[in-house]
């Protein structure tokens, strides 16, 4: 038996707008077994069919490695919500891919795992920190994905999950077409400040760089609760940003008691559901059974 592990992800991180996504110790397990026709469990029946993301992702690089596409039992084992701004669809992509990778010895380096799963997910921020772990930028030039890894302080995560999904091309809608020339400049500054403070562990510097104007001040709107909670991590000297499309908000800390509060005033306040962990220092795995 194959078993992939793959972490959630949190894209964008304020400044980085579908250039920037970081791991999370959040794990999802695909476990795959030789079968007589296609069986899939552990994910609800509307996904249980040949059009399910992890098993088009596995058709895919059958495709680019020239194989014949294999029948399978998968079961999916993850607590990762959908639509919720955490990487749910990357999980199946690079899952997919691995497992692929792994059934047929194929031996595929990190970049063209990469390479496929962008053109999978269309864009690198949310699957490339799946494969390599950690924080990663990357941009697109001649339709390849181009990344650095960027190394980060002990920083602890707090995801704060409202119950209302929100689906990423709605999320896209609200977005402007054009950006002020003053408001591009910001954003430049902005974002150099947060990697360096990311690496560092300059925790003051990082809350004060979250500061956007490509997509949070529009997609905060589909968030009842972002006011709320923004106000209460800014009072706490605290990073905060919308995770990918959200709903998901995520605050980061090297400071775990002041998470431990504001978790619980999340929880309380708001009735939100929240949950802490790391950064992952590792991407996707495999491992066989």
């Amino acid at each position: 038996m194959i078993q992939v592990h793959v972490p959630a992800t949190s894209a964008n991180c304020c400044i980085g707008f579908d250039s920037l996504g970081m791991a999370l110790d959040w794990w999802a397990t695909f476990q795959f077994e030789p079968s007589n026709e296609l069986i899939i469990t552990g994910c609800p029946k509307e996904y249980a069919n040949e059009e399910n993301l992890v098993v088009q992702s596995f058709l895919k690089t059958c495709q680019h490695l020239k194989k014949e596409m294999p029948t399978f039992h998968l079961h999916i084992g993850s607590d990762i919500p959908f639509s919720r701004g955490l990487g749910s669809s990357s999980t199946c992509v690079v899952a997919g891919i691995l497992a692929c990778d792994a059934w047929f010895q194929a031996h595929l380096n990190k970049m063209e795992i990469l390479e496929i799963a962008t053109d999978i997910e269309g864009h690198p921020d949310n699957v490339a920190p799946c494969i390599f772990g950690k924080a990663v930028c990357s941009f697109m030039e001649e339709g390849k994905p181009r990344m650095m890894i960027v190394p980060c302080a002990d920083y602890k995560c707090l995801a704060m999950i409202p119950d209302y999904p929100i689906v990423t091309n709605e999320a896209r809608k609200v977005l402007p077409s054009t950006l002020e020339y003053k408001d591009a400049v910001s954003q430049v500054g902005h974002a150099l400040c947060f990697l360096q403070a990311l690496q560092v562990g300059n925790e003051m510097i990082l809350a004060k760089s979250c500061v956007d104007h490509l997509h949070e001040p529009y997609r905060k709107k589909l968030i009842p609760d972002y006011d709320s909670i923004h106000e209460q991590c800014r009072e706490m000297d605290l990073a905060m940003w919308i995770s990918g499309s959200g709903s998901t908000m995520l605050a980061i800390s090297l400071d775990p008691t002041k998470l431990n509060q504001l978790q619980k005033n999340v929880e309380t306040k708001l009735s939100i559901q929240c949950r802490q962990m790391p950064i992952a220092s590792k991407g996707a795995w495999v491992d066989y059974e």
